[in-house]
Formats: structure tokens, C-alpha cells, sequence
């Protein structure tokens, strides 16, 4: 029995030490639990907390983009954005919620910028970094800062350029040296809506490309450097286009290599051609030209209905002037040798404007700087096709002012840094060696003669978009303009 008694206190005392290994094992295994429980508590917190951290310095950035491109916008009063006046120009800034500090580039002919608008900026930068009002805890920092940018138009007031080297509605004939260099335009450089293209004589070149609604027919050694779109019958003598030929028809058919540098396509119903733009009305509307600052243009008119022999310009020194000639019964007279030296941008509305009598007729520069002239006769009859109330030609109406063509002869220039556009629903005729750096937008058939020479230089018209032909509204003052793209960026 007393063995029986040893023996059952050894079995006690080991079940207690086994109990006790459980009861820490229990133990350890709880403080663990414990622990995860607890860091999976704070991991949880530091991740809720970045995320509306996140969501706060992205509404900030975004807040920063609205207030900068909010003080971009003119002053009712003094028509004057705000970016230049800030603590820092060009850094908008707010330390209160929502927090940000937002950054304004322009970017112009040489690049982008640090720096406010200027009139010679097209896209204008916002780079905004927001900052959250609660910051992330548990060292989650990822969303206590977000960075956006945004890139927009800026719109400047003043004629945008568009439209092409040479738009000749009715249609023209292009002769005898006569040399053109279209090379600047995205599309065709040359374009008739209705209407036949004619090269004649010898020795015309065409550096660029052609569109035509119509016919063309090359006779002797015409050439086209570029490609040719005929809605009807290519006739190309011993003329030569360097590239594609799409047309109704070709004679000769086929082409061959040298004539047709490039592929020869027949148009059939399922032939897709590019588009002639629908001729644009342009009237007298002073209203529609502004100064790149959004200053109406001065508006006087020609003294003696004659152009000077001698300055003209804005009554300010380099202010741009319109020169209401449409009262003067011949249009803007010149006498021969005269030199018109421009001192501003110049717009001279007449009704005609006939110089094919004038020898010697040149506008340039009174000085080093670049300047523009327009020489518009308006269109009084709406419906997007051009109306020449003359007297010589059927429908003429006595009750609106009499209307001429813009004729040129003998030595007419337009000298760098000098460039022109000539709007007008009647013809233009430039004969014997003229020189135009600029435009020609022409409603009737019309005339390049006699060893010209001209250069495309896209100038636009004030209150007209000629890339489709139909009206805009001017510009009042700048600001911004459509957005170009916005994105979030990351990294310092």
C-alpha cells in the first residue's frame, strides 16, 4: 500500500508540470494573437488614414488647377488676368484647407516656360501639388501629397491664321514663270471650289499641292511639286506632277512615270477626296479686330482716298488701324513709284482696288519689325458664296456700293518683313512680276501672270475660320481655352 502511495504523488506532481507547459503554451499563443491583432488594428488605421489622406491632397491639386486657371481668366473691370500680381507671379497658393501650391508655364515658339501668358503663348501648364488636411499615420505617407497637371489652349485675340496659300473659288489661270510656293500648308496650298485651274505657257512651278473641284489643264511645262485632287478631267500636256494624281479623268491615259511621279487613282463611287472649305462671308465689322491685349482697333479713314507716298499706321505708334476706304468711288488711289511704309498691322477695306495702272507700288516696313496688311472688299450677300456687285458682270445691284476687282501690274511687292491677305468676292489679276509673301482668297476667276512670285504665309481673317468657312467670334480678351489633358503625376 505504501508503494501504492509513492507511487500515485509521482503521477500528481507530473500531470502538475504538464498542466503548466499547456497553461504557458496557452499563454504565449494568446500573446501572439494579441499582437497580430494589434498590428493589424494599426496597419488597418495607417491604411484608412492614407486613403483619406489620398483622397484629400488629390482634391487639393485639383482645387489648385481650378484656382490657377480661375486667375487666368480677365478682370471684368480691367480685362487683366491675375497671374503676374501674386505673392510669387505665376504661383498660386493657399496654406488653408484645401492646401496646394500650384505652378503656371506657357509655352510659345521656343518652348515652355516658367512663367504668366504673354501674347505670343499658345498652351499655358498648371502643375498643382495638393496636401492632405489629415496626414496619414503608422508611417503610411503614400497620400499625404498628390500632384496633378493640366495643359489648355490660351486664346489671344486678333486673327487667328487659317485657310490656305492660294483659295480661288471661281477658279484661275496661272502662266508664264510664274512661281508659287505653297510648301507651308498642311493640305493642299492651292484650292478652287467651283471652278477650273489653268496653267499656261512656260515654265510655272507649283511648290506644293492642288485641289480642285473642277478641271485642270497643264499646256507646256507646268509642274506641280506635290500632289493634285481634280474632280474632272486632268489634261497635263507636258506638265508634270511629282507625286499622286487623283482624278475623273487623265489624259494622257495612262500617264505614265513622267508625268505621274507617284500613283495614278480614278475616281469611283467609293473614292474618298478631301474637301474644299465653303467660301467664307467677310463684311465690315470693325468689332471683329483686337490687339493681342483685347483693344479694339483704331478705325479711321484714307485721307484724299489716295495711299501715301510715305508712312501708315495707328495714330499710336505701332497700334494696328483699319482704313475705311469703302466711301472712296475708285478705291485706294497710288500714285506711280510709291512706297507705302507700314508702321503697324493695316487693314484697308475697299471696294475695289485697282493698281494695274501704277507702276512701282511696294509695301514694306518702316523699320526692322514684322508687320501685317489685309486689303478686304466685302461680301453683302450672305449664303457662303462670293458675290462681285459689279457693274460689268449679271445680278448687279444698284442699291449696294459698286464693286471692282483687285488688280496689280508692273512691280507691285510686298517686301519682308511685310505680309498680306487679300480677301475679296471679286478677281484678282496680278500681271508682270508682283512678289506676295501672305494669302489670296479670291471668289471669281482670277489671274497670276508674267513671272510672279509668291509665298503662302498663314495670316487668318478677323471674325472667320477659312479651314471650314464659317464664322467665329472674336476673341475679346485673353484667357484660356479649351483643355488640351489633365493627368496625375507621381514622383517628387
Amino acid at each position: 500500500m505504501l508503494l501504492n502511495r509513492r507511487r500515485t504523488g509521482r503521477a500528481s506532481a507530473d500531470e502538475s508540470g504538464s498542466a503548466l507547459v499547456v497553461v504557458l503554451g496557452v499563454m504565449a499563443v494568446g500573446l501572439i494573437l494579441t499582437t497580430l491583432a494589434v498590428n493589424s488594428v494599426v496597419h488597418g488605421l495607417g491604411y484608412t488614414t492614407a486613403t483619406r489622406a489620398g483622397v484629400q491632397s488629390q482634391g487639393s491639386a485639383e482645387a489648385g488647377v481650378a484656382a490657377a486657371r480661375a486667375g487666368l481668366y480677365p478682370d471684368a473691370t480691367t480685362h487683366v488676368n491675375n497671374c503676374a500680381t501674386q505673392p510669387t507671379p505665376a504661383q498660386y497658393v493657399s496654406t488653408a484647407a484645401p492646401a496646394f501650391a500650384s505652378l503656371v508655364e506657357q509655352f510659345d515658339a521656343t518652348g515652355w516656360h516658367t512663367g504668366c501668358p504673354t501674347i505670343t503663348t499658345t498652351q499655358v501648364r498648371i502643375t498643382s501639388t495638393g496636401s492632405a488636411q489629415a496626414q496619414g499615420v503608422a508611417g503610411q505617407t503614400s497620400g499625404n501629397t498628390s500632384k496633378v497637371e493640366a495643359v489648355v489652349k490660351w486664346l489671344v485675340p486678333g486673327p487667328v491664321p487659317s485657310g490656305v496659300g492660294m483659295y480661288l473659288y471661281g477658279g484661275g489661270t496661272v502662266e508664264a514663270n510664274s512661281s508659287l510656293d505653297l510648301s507651308e500648308s498642311t493640305s493642299a496650298g492651292l484650292m478652287i471650289k467651283n471652278g477650273d485651274f489653268f496653267c499656261d505657257k512656260n515654265n510655272t512651278v507649283i511648290n506644293g499641292s492642288v485641289l480642285i473641284n473642277g478641271n485642270l489643264t497643264f499646256n507646256k511645262t507646268c509642274s506641280v511639286n506635290g500632289s493634285a485632287w481634280v474632280t474632272g478631267s486632268a489634261s497635263l500636256g507636258s506638265g508634270n506632277i511629282a507625286h499622286d494624281l487623283t482624278s475623273g479623268s487623265v489624259t494622257p491615259n495612262p500617264p505614265g512615270a513622267t508625268r505621274v511621279g507617284g500613283v495614278y487613282t480614278q475616281i469611283i463611287g467609293t473614292t474618298v477626296m478631301p474637301t474644299v472649305p465653303k467660301w467664307a462671308e467677310v463684311g465690315y465689322a470693325p468689332s471683329d479686330w483686337r490687339d493681342p491685349t483685347g483693344l479694339p482697333y483704331e478705325v479711321k479713314p484714307l485721307v484724299g482716298c489716295a495711299l501715301p507716298n510715305g508712312t501708315l499706321g495707328g495714330t499710336i505708334l505701332g497700334k494696328p488701324v483699319i482704313i475705311n476706304a469703302l466711301a472712296c468711288p475708285s478705291g485706294p488711289t497710288a500714285s506711280n513709284n510709291t512706297t507705302v511704309q507700314l508702321t503697324s498691322d493695316v487693314v484697308i477695306f475697299g471696294e475695289k482696288f485697282g493698281w494695274d495702272g501704277v507702276n512701282s507700288l511696294t509695301f514694306t516696313s518702316s523699320s526692322s519689325a514684322a508687320h501685317r496688311i489685309w486689303f478686304i472688299t466685302p461680301d453683302y450677300t450672305a449664303g457662303n458664296t462670293p458675290t462681285c456687285n459689279n457693274p460689268a458682270l449679271p445680278g448687279f445691284d444698284a442699291a449696294k456700293p459698286s464693286q471692282g476687282n483687285f488688280t496689280v501690274n508692273n512691280g507691285f511687292a510686298i517686301t519682308a518683313p511685310i505680309e498680306a491677305f487679300l480677301y475679296t468676292p471679286c478677281a484678282f489679276e496680278g500681271k508682270n512680276g508682283f512678289t506676295w509673301d501672305g494669302q489670296l482668297y479670291t471668289g471669281s476667276y482670277s489671274w497670276v501672270k508674267n513671272n510672279p512670285g509668291f509665298t503662302f504665309s498663314p495670316m487668318g481673317i478677323a471674325g472667320v475660320d477659312l479651314s471650314t468657312g464659317d464664322s467665329i467670334p472674336p476673341i475679346d480678351y485673353p484667357k484660356p481655352g479649351t483643355v488640351v489633358s489633365i493627368r496625375d503625376l507621381t514622383g517628387p
